[in-house]
């Protein structure tokens, strides 16, 4: 099996998600632009630089072989399924508060040690944070691509607001309503020829 191959597979397996509107395998200089973009978010903070920004997620993208980028509209599943795609942490890493997806934010209501700053974000009551908050952008699963042949280690992200931004003018995709997410994979040696196992090394 070749490489080429293996990245077709996955094309196909992404282009049946709902609500994309757009993707690109991220290499070259489109791939620089969007780290030098996320470098930038996390130098200036969140929340115009009141607080430090960490994008977690991001980066355990990048530590992958392969990456692509998404843009989709905000009513793709990839929103509604994940758990969290941002969260407020104190410098022990306690989960202080966080986005949550509607059928989280239903669950929670009423719930004593919860605070609603808003219909999707929340505070913990009951966890006191010991050091100033940051805001981190998780990993977040992505099943979308499980099963696939010849790929493992599969994760994603969201990216920082900069970095969307060049992903989506990169793909012509600037209105309004879309949003832009990262998928990283490993590509299994022993799905490759011994050529591409060579390569490869």
């Amino acid at each position: 099996m070749l490489r080429e191959d293996v990245l077709r597979a996955v094309e196909e397996r992404l282009e049946l998600m709902s609500g994309l509107r757009a993707k690109a395998h991220l290499t070259g200089d489109f791939r620089d632009e969007v780290i030098g973009a996320e470098r930038r978010s996390e130098q200036e903070g969140a929340l115009g630089g009141l607080m430090p920004l960490s994008n977690e997620g991001f980066w355990h993208v990048l530590e992958r072989e392969e990456q692509y980028v998404l843009v989709l509209d905000r009513n793709s599943s990839v929103i509604r399924l994940a758990p969290s795609l941002l969260q407020l942490r104190d410098g022990r890493g306690n989960l202080i508060g966080e986005w949550l997806p509607p059928h989280r934010a239903e669950a929670l209501k009423g719930k004593e040690h919860v605070h609603f700053l808003s219909d999707d974000f929340v505070l913990y009551r009951n966890v006191l944070p010991d050091s100033e908050p940051r805001v981190v952008l998780p990993e977040v699963e992505f099943p979308f691509l499980y099963g696939t042949e010849g790929i493992a280690n599969v994760t994603s992200a969201s990216p920082s607001v900069l970095a969307d931004e060049v992903i989506r003018r990169r793909l012509g995709k600037e209105g309004p309503g879309l949003l832009s997410h990262v998928v990283g994979f490993d590509i299994r040696a022993d799905v490759l020829g011994p050529a591409c196992r060579r390569h490869r090394s």
